[in-house]
């Protein structure tokens, strides 16, 4: 595969914060309602809220580690793969962009 485009490149890197707070968002509010401590006690919230960060930070690091123009076509399908990436959004980016990632994810 060959490295995306500098457009697309540009574009990914002008969502990437964007994209990565969305994420730390969805995490904290799947925590919250584990952090309610009801009669399952704190040892069992404390395993909910590690199960839900660890699988938070894994799709984090899928999606957003070691970023670069070589992986970033894999990056995007991993956006796109966890639904951080609308069809709308996708469109922005070059055809060949759009076919690479809909490649990969299929």
């Amino acid at each position: 595969m060959h490295p995306i485009a500098e457009k697309d490149w540009k574009r990914l890197r002008a969502k990437q914060e964007e994209k990565l707070d969305q994420v730390c968002e969805t995490i904290i509010n799947n925590i919250k309602p584990a952090m309610k401590v009801q009669a399952h006690g704190h040892h069992k919230a404390y395993l909910e809220i590690w199960d839900i960060i660890h699988t938070g930070d894994a799709k984090i690091v899928e999606m957003f580690d070691d970023l670069r123009r070589s992986n970033a076509v894999f990056k995007l399908a991993a956006w796109q793969k966890y639904g951080l990436l609308n069809e709308t959004e996708l469109k922005e980016f070059s055809e060949e962009t759009q076919a690479s990632i809909d490649a990969i994810n299929s």
